[in-house]
């Protein structure tokens, strides 16, 4: 089926066979090209599904991918208190829970599908610009005569008359070489494709947000549950100092260090609930309500494959896909080059700096007509009546029509130097797009670099804190040990709980951080989908 837009541009056609004729080369192929389904754009992910996620409208210029199947919440009963829950059913908030709400509820993302909606009119109004016009000018007078001393004007009682004068002109006019009207057209539809990557850069950071927010919340979560478990295991050791001093076998300050330590892990936990309520309240800001438990990501959760495909055909039992084999696509074999020159070729705001570069151009190209002839095609076509005329005394009645047909050129003579000025302003801000475009490129390239680095050292970092985990829980253990046969003081006890916490966290951390940077991998990369985030939300338990 033909498209809207290219019928419509038919309409045209002859305007556009003269243009060329009186040396109009501008309007070429690649001209053509900028139109709606016939530009040479590079390749892109595959955009949001109407049945996915998001459930937004697809952009017109983007041809939706196949149908999904709608993403299942999954069920899980909460262990926590009701007052602790995140919802009335006693359900923990997932990631793909507070995705869907935000989807639909941030105000961010609502600002950019009203700017989207705004920005497709803009096609049009540079298309409106190379069709007919058409004015109609309706005028009717009437005139009251007296006559003065010896002027006669008229033979009835008073000296006056009355009479009436009626006419309409309708004016229609076709551009037929109009170089600003051909550059402005252009400059709309650009200004429609640079609308889809922004309301797609949009999609991919509410991905992002989201993500972020999520796991800062389930960071401050985990923190709260760590000085719990701490302020009772240090409940435990001043128990023991507490026998150990009563039966003579140990110190007061073993006593008062353990009660000192309790007291230090109260104010860590009062830090800790202060900062989950901020943190969640980051949450509330972009779901629109409030945020409750959230589900905690799974201790074993096999975190490197969060970069990997998806859309594989291994699912578990809930029939959420596993990640197994990695990404053949985008990018080929997952190296840092690769990445790299996928975010300078496909990321959003990169494809967004060089449609502000084209447009920039289109814009100059457009100043520069300034010093162009035009050349319009005008038809008029006009009707008068009247029962009188001014000044002629003698009654006459008159209906005439008015029929013109006429190829009108206006030349720019002198202008005062505004052409020469816009021109110059308009080539400096082409420098200005340019530098713009090659500073998208470079950040794009440094932010994949980080994000690569990110993830693949943050999978390092997790194995040594893992290890570390283990090590310090056996130091604890020894360290308990030492206590009760004398060897060690509590002090030592209390040193390495405390170690254990702090490597508990730092792994959690480590393990967060390593997603989001994997996330952000490919959100540079233009390589993000909801269907990562299913992929993620399998991880939580």
């Amino acid at each position: 089926m033909t498209p809207v837009r290219l019928r419509l541009s038919r309409l045209t056609t002859f305007g556009l066979i003269l243009g060329q004729a009186l040396g109009c080369n501008f309007w070429s192929g690649s001209a053509l090209a900028q139109t709606a389904n016939g530009a040479a754009r590079p390749a892109l992910p595959t955009p949001v599904s109407a049945s996915s996620l998001m459930g937004l409208e697809q952009p017109p210029q983007i041809a939706p991918p196949p149908s999904k199947p709608a993403l299942p919440i999954v069920s899980t009963p909460s262990n926590l208190s009701p007052n602790k829950a995140n919802n009335g059913n006693g359900q923990l908030s997932d990631l793909i829970q507070l995705y869907q709400e935000a989807a639909f509820s941030d105000p961010v993302l609502n600002a950019a599908r009203f700017n989207y909606q705004a920005s497709k009119e803009l096609y049009w109004q540079g298309f409106s610009l190379l069709m007919p016009q058409a004015n109609a000018t309706p005028t009717g007078t009437r005139y009251y005569q007296h006559g003065v001393g010896s002027t006669t004007v008229s033979n009835n009682a008073g000296n006056s008359r009355v009479f009436d004068q009626k006419s309409y002109t309708v004016t229609l006019t076709q551009p037929v070489f109009n170089i600003a009207a051909l550059e402005l057209f252009k400059q709309g539809d650009l200004n429609t494709k640079l609308a889809d990557m922004r309301f797609f850069s949009a999609q991919q950071d509410l991905i992002l947000r989201v993500s972020q927010a999520y796991f800062d919340a389930l960071t401050s979560q985990d923190n709260v549950a760590l000085y719990q478990n701490k302020k009772s295991l240090i409940k435990q050791q001043l128990e023991a100092a507490q026998a150990k001093f009563d039966a003579g076998l140990a110190t007061i300050v073993d006593v008062n260090t353990a009660q000192a330590a309790l007291d230090l892990a109260n104010s860590q936990e009062i830090a800790a609930q202060a900062d989950l309520i901020v943190k969640r309240g980051a949450l509330e800001q972009l779901v629109g309500r409030p945020v409750g438990a959230l589900k905690p990501l799974v201790k074993d959760a096999k975190i490197e494959g969060v970069l990997r495909d998806p859309r594989s055909k291994s699912k578990d039992g809930k029939g959420n896909p596993i990640a197994e084999s990695v990404n053949p696509v985008l990018p080929p074999g997952q190296t840092l080059d690769d990445w790299i020159h996928q975010a300078e070729t496909a990321n959003f705001n990169v494809l967004a700096g060089q449609l502000s570069l084209n447009l920039a151009e289109s814009t100059y190209r457009g100043a520069q007509a300034l010093n162009y002839p035009t050349v319009n095609l005008v038809g008029t076509a006009g009707y008068n009546a009247s029962n009188g005329t001014p000044n002629n005394y003698s009654p006459s009645n008159t209906n005439v029509y008015n029929n013109t047909l006429a190829l009108q050129m206006t030349i720019p003579l002198v202008s005062g130097g505004y052409a020469s000025s816009v021109i110059r302003q308009n080539a400096a801000l082409v420098d200005v797009a340019k530098a713009n475009y090659d500073n998208f490129r470079r950040t794009a390239a440094q932010n994949t670099r980080a994000a690569f680095t990110g993830f693949y050292g943050g999978l390092a970092s997790v194995k040594a804190y893992e290890a570390a985990e283990r090590s310090t829980s056996s130091a604890l253990e020894s360290s308990k040990l030492g206590f009760q046969v004398g060897t060690l003081i509590n002090v030592d006890v209390l040193i390495a709980l405390d170690a254990l916490i702090n490597t508990r966290s730092l792994l959690q951390q480590a393990r967060y951080n390593t997603i989001l940077n994997a996330i952000r991998l490919k959100a540079h990369a233009a390589a993000l989908t909801d269907e990562d985030l299913v992929a993620i939300n399998a991880l939580l338990r």
